[in-house]
Order: C-alpha cells, then structure tokens, then sequence
C-alpha cells in the first residue's frame, strides 16, 4: 500500500500555502490584542499593588506571546511547505513531459 498522495492540481497547493501565510498574519493580529491588554493590565496592577498579579499578569502575558509566535510559526513553516511542494512537483513533471516527449514511440 502506498502512502503517496496524487496531486491533481498543483495550484491548490499554491492557494494551501497563501491559506496558510493568512492565517499566520490573522494569528498574529488577534493574539497581539489579548498580550498588549494583559501587559498594560500588569503595568496598572503593579503600579497600585503591593500584591504579585502585575507580575504573574507579566508571565501569563510573556507565555501567550510564545504560544502565538509558535504558532504562527508553524503556519509559516506549512506555507512555505506547500510552495516548496508546489515548486518541486511543477518542476518534476515537467521534466518527465519533456523526456517523454523527446523519446520516440516503441510503438510507431
């Protein structure tokens, strides 16, 4: 059994890739709102506490910010995935077009 798969359009390979890179930019917009509130809820709780909800408000700020950049990391690494593929499979097929179509038929 093979574990290939056969690409019928490599274009949608192409949209898969720019479907990707949007949703690392989407991503990161939407995660920055939640992490600006959050370090300026901090910078409030910090100034007018003595208690520690500035700094632990700091660190759940810092870990969010990692968790979007890795993700929208990933979604970048997908994009350029798809588009190396695209690439690759274009290029592929059209050398065997090529080398077929250079070789004479067997068969007259």
């Amino acid at each position: 059994m093979s574990g290939g798969t056969e690409v019928d359009n490599p274009e949608s390979l192409r949209q898969a890739g720019n479907g990707a890179a949007e949703i690392a930019g989407e991503t990161r917009t939407a995660g920055n709102h939640p992490v600006d509130e959050t370090y300026a809820a901090a910078k409030d709780f910090s100034a007018d506490w003595s208690g520690g909800a500035g700094a632990a408000l700091n660190r759940l700020a810092s870990v969010w910010s990692l968790q979007v950049d890795g993700l929208v990391g990933r979604c970048r690494d997908l994009s350029a995935q798809f588009g190396a593929t695209r690439n690759n499979y274009v290029e592929v097929e059209s050398a065997n077009t090529q080398t077929m179509s250079a070789q004479p038929s067997p068969f007259g």
